[in-house]
C-alpha cells in the first residue's frame, strides 16, 4: 500500500496573513512550478499512485489539478483534508500581529493552544478516516493537517518536526515520517 502526503505549493500572500481555512489563496508562480516538479518526481519515482484526494481550497485544487495533469490520474475532494484553523483569532492576522498576542506569549506547544475551533486531534481523526479507506493515494493537504495526522499516527515526541514543505511529499515506513526524493 502506497499512501503519501504532499503539502499544497507555495501561495500568493502578499499581505503575509494567517489565511488557515480562509477561501482563496491561490498558488503562486513559484508554486506552479514546484507543483510541477512534484508531479514529475511523482511520475518517476516507484510509487504506485492511482488517484488523488485533496483538499477543497483552492490552493490544494490548483496544486493537485497540476499533478493530475502529469500523472494521468482523477482527483476527488474531502472536507476531512481541509487546512485545521488554529487560534480563532489569529485568522486573517499578519505574522507580526500573531506573534504580539497574549496567545503567542502564552503558547508552550502547538499541542495545547486556545481557543481552537478543533483540536490537532480531531484532525488526526478526520485525516485518518481517509487513509485508512484508501490505498495507492496521494492526499493533497496542508502543513499542520498532515503534521497532525503523521504526529499522532506515529505517536511522535516533537509536533514541530517534519512540519511539510510546499510540494514536500511524505509518507509512513515502519512508523517514521519520510520524504520522497
Amino acid at each position: 500500500m502506497t499512501n503519501l502526503f504532499l503539502r499544497h505549493a507555495e501561495v500568493l500572500n502578499k499581505k503575509n496573513i494567517q489565511y488557515a481555512n480562509l477561501p482563496g489563496f491561490q498558488i503562486s508562480d513559484q508554486g506552479k512550478e514546484q507543483s510541477v516538479a512534484a508531479g514529475k518526481l511523482l511520475k518517476n519515482s516507484n510509487k504506485k499512485i492511482e488517484k488523488i484526494i485533496s483538499s477543497p481550497l483552492l490552493r490544494a485544487r490548483e496544486t493537485s489539478s497540476i499533478i493530475s495533469e502529469i500523472l494521468k490520474i482523477p482527483i476527488f475532494f474531502s472536507n476531512n483534508l481541509t487546512e485545521w484553523s488554529g487560534i480563532n483569532n489569529w485568522i486573517g492576522k499578519t505574522i507580526e500581529e500573531i506573534k504580539s498576542s497574549q496567545e503567542y506569549s502564552e503558547r508552550k506547544s502547538s499541542l495545547d493552544l486556545s481557543p481552537v475551533e478543533e483540536t490537532l486531534k480531531s484532525v488526526y481523526e478526520r485525516v485518518d478516516i481517509e487513509y485508512k479507506n484508501n490505498v495507492n493515494t496521494l492526499f493533497v493537504s496542508h502543513q499542520d493537517t498532515i503534521r497532525a495526522f503523521t504526529y499522532f499516527f506515529t505517536n511522535d515526541e516533537n509536533f514541530s518536526m517534519y512540519r511539510p514543505k510546499n510540494c514536500e511529499i511524505q509518507f509512513i515506513d515502519n512508523n517514521i515520517v519520510r520524504t520522497l526524493t
